[in-house]
């Protein structure tokens, strides 16, 4: 109760007395409940004007940083730490605070073998984050706001990626799981997906990421460390680009650095309790514009576009002035990767990529190709709805793998992927907003899910998915998105391309021969795109266009 009217706002100095009760009256069998209720009256105290309190709480709080306690708890007491740094004004030492605070947290994560478990556990860093967030943004420099911001974002990308390949148990469960999936349609069946689902989950759940997969002796991750960004090699790394960086403070507006030749700028945005709202109706639009006939789609392209204007303006701001005349690189919060970019009246006419974290782009842009330039095209069993393009496609490609029909099986698709220079998949998406990780393509013999994804012995290094919303991710933990893209880049796949709503097959099967044909001339994902939005001739094309991100850095 105290916790939600805090969050509420609806706070006096009796509530932070009676957190403080609370506290007290709470025994070592409560030991995390009292650090909570100890750094609630503590928050509560300094909101409301009680500093001996809040100083009694915090520094009770605090003790639990250091010594042999959980993770969370040495998490949390670093956060006691950093909010007494704060109200003695030492600035500082609160920075040290929330720093030290987050990299328990790494190596809290470290210890997950599970993905989702990972993504979640970045929860445990939000206040710590956001606490320093908020203070660089007013005080700090662009230099310290960038590094702060990359310091908590795209952790599942900053850290080495949980052991999966070599794991039987998960690929039999995976093989059950597609069996059953074809067979969907009774009860019966329904009820045994959702148990092979729960199955797979606790053995995942289960691994512990220091000694490998679960019961499979596989070896554990060989570094151990986050990689963390180096200012300097991204701007070298940028050249004639733009990277704008964004963030949204609880409460507030959106802020963003802007990096270009060399130097970097810090400009507000808008209001970003805002763009959620404007982002559903420019989706909502795609959506309809896309499948639409083209005089109805012209329609509610032109019925989105002051919403598009004011969605520019709230995320961007200042910044669109600053862009240049170079490709654009955007790394937007989680909630706001799903955005279909292409659609900003700035950045129609831009090469615009899209990437989870600067460190993430920087990492993709910076990885070596493979030497065997081999190309997968993949299609699901129904070429009539998903995956036209690909029998076109493979008249282009002499030498490639086509997998189409009942050859499209989940393993054949895996043994294509698996070191691809280029892999199209064109299949039925489906997004699993109650467990991203389930979110899959379905292919001749049942789903491909994240989990299968996981177990790649090496991504390919460009992957175009013309699904419908296969772009779209789940935001998860402090800014983390859980979905195909996400595992895909962060397994090293530098290049993406997918949909945040779905599409047109027709529109999707021109779209695609653009793209390849500026891939085979040497351009990178983001001007291949810019290339197709630009021979988009009609309004369902362009809606078509718009929908496509390109994710990633090659």
């Amino acid at each position: 109760l105290l916790r939600a009217q805090a969050a509420a706002g609806a706070v006096t100095k009796r509530h932070a007395r009676a957190a403080a009760e609370l506290a007290a009256e709470l025994t070592d069998r409560y030991a995390s409940e009292r650090l909570d209720a100890l750094v609630l009256a503590g928050r509560l105290a300094l909101e409301t004007g009680l500093p001996e309190l809040a100083e009694e709480a915090l520094r009770t709080a605090a003790a639990g940083r250091r010594g042999r306690g959980s993770a969370l708890r040495r998490a949390t007491g670093w956060y006691a730490q950093a909010l007494l740094a704060g109200a003695a004004g030492d600035r500082r030492a609160m920075l040290r605070a929330c720093g030290r605070g987050l990299d328990v947290l790494d190596t809290h994560a470290l210890s997950l073998g599970a993905t989702e478990l990972r993504a979640r556990a970045t929860v445990h860093g939000s206040d710590l984050a956001a606490l320093a967030t908020r203070r660089v943004a007013v005080d700090g420099s662009a230099r310290e706001l960038l590094r702060w911001t990359e310091r908590w974002r795209g952790t599942l990308h900053a850290l080495p990626w949980p052991e999966a390949r070599q794991d039987p148990e998960l690929a039999a469960e995976l093989g059950r799981l597609r069996a059953v999936g074809s067979l969907i349609g009774s009860h019966a069946d329904e009820a045994e997906r959702r148990r092979i689902e729960e199955r797979i989950r606790r053995h995942v759940h289960g691994r512990d990421a220091r000694t490998g997969a679960a019961a499979t002796g596989a070896p554990a991750a060989a570094t151990t460390t986050r990689r963390r960004l180096d200012v300097g090699e991204l701007l070298d790394a940028l050249g004639d680009r733009t990277l704008v960086s964004i963030v949204g403070l609880r409460g507030g507006r959106f802020h963003a650095v802007v990096a270009r030749k060399g130097r970097l700028k810090h400009v507000v945005a808008g209001d970003s309790g805002a763009a959620l709202d404007e982002v559903e109706y420019a989706k909502f639009a795609l959506r309809g514009a896309a499948v639409a006939a083209d005089a109805v789609a012209g329609v509610l392209l032109a019925a989105a576009e002051p919403g598009l204007a004011r969605l520019q303006e709230t995320m961007l701001g200042p910044a669109v002035r600053e862009l240049g005349d170079g490709p654009v690189v955007l790394v937007p919060p989680s909630t706001m990767q799903s955005v279909p970019w292409g659609a900003l009246p700035a950045l129609r006419d831009r090469d615009v990529t899209v990437a989870p974290s600067a460190t993430a782009w920087l990492r993709a842009r910076t990885s070596t190709p493979p030497a065997d330039r081999r190309v997968a095209l993949i299609a699901g069993a129904d070429l009539a709805s998903s995956g036209a393009e690909v029998g076109v496609l493979a008249g282009v490609y002499a030498d490639a793998t086509v997998l189409t029909g009942d050859d499209a099986t989940a393993d054949a698709a895996l043994e294509a992927l698996d070191g691809s220079w280029l892999a199209h998949v064109g299949a039925h998406g489906r997004y699993r907003g109650d467990n991203p990780m389930f979110s899959s393509l379905e292919l001749a013999d049942g789903p491909l899910t994240v989990f299968d994804i996981e177990r790649l012995q090496s991504p390919p290094y460009r992957l175009l998915l013309t699904a419908c919303e296969s772009g779209v991710g789940s935001p998860t933990g402090a800014d983390e998105l859980l979905g195909l893209t996400t595992s895909l880049s962060a397994l090293g796949t530098a290049g993406l391309l997918a949909t945040v709503v779905p599409v047109s097959d027709a529109a999707s099967v021109d779209l695609s021969l653009v793209v390849h044909e500026r891939l085979r001339d040497g351009d990178d994902l983001g001007a291949a795109l810019l290339a197709a939005r630009r021979a988009a001739a009609g309004a369902r094309d362009r809606a078509t266009a718009w929908s496509f991100l390109a994710l990633g850095g090659a």
